[in-house]
């Protein structure tokens, strides 16, 4: 197992005016303003889910530097009884691959 990377960094204007425009923004505005990068410990821009949907088998994910967020399909591999928690073609492992320390 790889450790994640963790890197961490906030919801800006620019994220905010897209979410604005969603049903679900309350619920994803009550997590906080905080991001995380859930992906494998890497170098270039960092991703964090904000929220399943907006259609089956996509999320909605927030990119840091850059301040975009993206409708991406889901990755569909699955291993150790999971299905992957990360978007199609991510970079590094999977999520039953990557530790969060």
């Amino acid at each position: 197992m790889t450790g994640a990377c963790g890197a961490s960094g906030a919801l800006s204007a620019v994220h905010l005016d897209a979410l604005a425009r969603l049903p679900a923004l309350r619920r994803i505005l009550d997590a906080g303003p905080e991001l995380r990068c859930s992906l494998e410990r890497h170098t270039g821009p960092h991703m964090d889910v904000l929220h399943e949907g907006p259609a089956p088998g996509t999320a909605l994910w927030a990119r840091w530097p850059g301040d975009a967020v993206l409708a991406l399909p889901d990755c569909p591999t699955t291993g150790c009884g999971e299905g992957c928690g990360q978007y199609l073609a991510h970079p590094g492992g999977h999520t039953w691959q990557v530790t969060s320390r």
